[in-house]
């Protein structure tokens, strides 16, 4: 390459790049902006106002406002803008009353929160306490009262607390379907179920003599409870179930159902 030519890369080398001075200048205005930037940031998170302190709940039966917000345990010098609307949530949801909720939150210092409450679906009876069941078979709360509820008397669980799973979710339906449908097909109203430490369902019938369905702990046992009731229609098509001096009625085997009749 000539001299002439080689002068000429080096001056237009020269022009296209910025002198070191302007560049130091450039990145030092850089790294000012991101400071004043951050500097803004956690002096906005700083800010007392923005610390959530205004709680509404909506959709509270059971529960009272006070509980859900103690159960949101928001951090007090925590900004608004750090919190987690689903993981707030999901606190809630670890109340035995609550099915869902939603948390929204709003500026300044709102957080609103949506419950669904679980209504009772049945009572479970442990010795002389009693409590309130939801449809999943979860422990709510001491019931006072049965109304118009299944009654499941569970034996043998011990001592009973709030957010205990006591009932198998598929076999608590089928309990609820079992208690609401009875009394029309059979004539019979249902006073309570039974279900042993074995988990040997027994129902017991407002005519005195109680029907024994065999042991419900796992599924495939559970759904021989379908083909059960069917062989107790046929039974009853032969045995008026309202009037006859039944002790009880054994379903165990579907096949052959057991009776014994009150002696004479």
């Amino acid at each position: 390459m000539s001299t002439l030519a080689a002068t000429r890369v080096r001056r237009r080398a020269a022009t296209q790049s910025p002198p070191p001075l302007r560049r130091l200048i450039w990145a030092v205005v850089q790294v000012a902006v991101l400071g004043a930037e951050v500097f803004l940031l956690l002096f906005i998170l700083a800010q007392p106002g923005f610390r959530p302190r205004d709680v509404q709940v909506q959709g509270v039966q059971h529960l009272r406002a006070g509980e859900v917000a103690a159960a949101l345990a928001l951090p007090p010098d925590r900004s608004i803008f750090l919190l987690d609307p689903a993981s707030l949530a999901d606190r809630l949801k670890a109340l035995p009353w609550v099915q869902s909720a939603s948390v929204t939150l709003a500026l300044p210092d709102r957080v609103s929160v949506t419950v669904s409450e679980w209504q009772p679906a049945a009572v479970i009876a442990n010795g002389e306490q009693s409590y309130y069941l939801n449809a999943r078979g979860v422990v709510l709360a001491p019931a006072f009262e049965a109304g118009g509820l299944p009654v499941i008397d569970r034996q043998g669980v011990g001592a009973v607390k709030a957010g205990d799973g006591l009932i198998d979710p598929d076999l608590m339906q089928e309990l609820i379907a079992l208690q609401r449908g009875f009394a029309p097909a059979f004539r019979v109203r249902v006073l309570s179920f039974v279900l042993d430490p074995q988990q040997v369902l027994t129902l017991r019938t407002d005519r005195g003599f109680a029907i024994i369905f065999g042991q419900m702990a796992t599924a495939d046992q559970r759904a021989t409870l379908e083909p059960k009731l069917g062989a107790l229609r046929s039974l009853a098509t032969r045995i008026d179930l309202a009037s006859a001096p039944l002790v009880y009625v054994n379903l165990m085997n579907p096949r052959a159902p057991a009776v014994l009749m009150k002696s004479r």
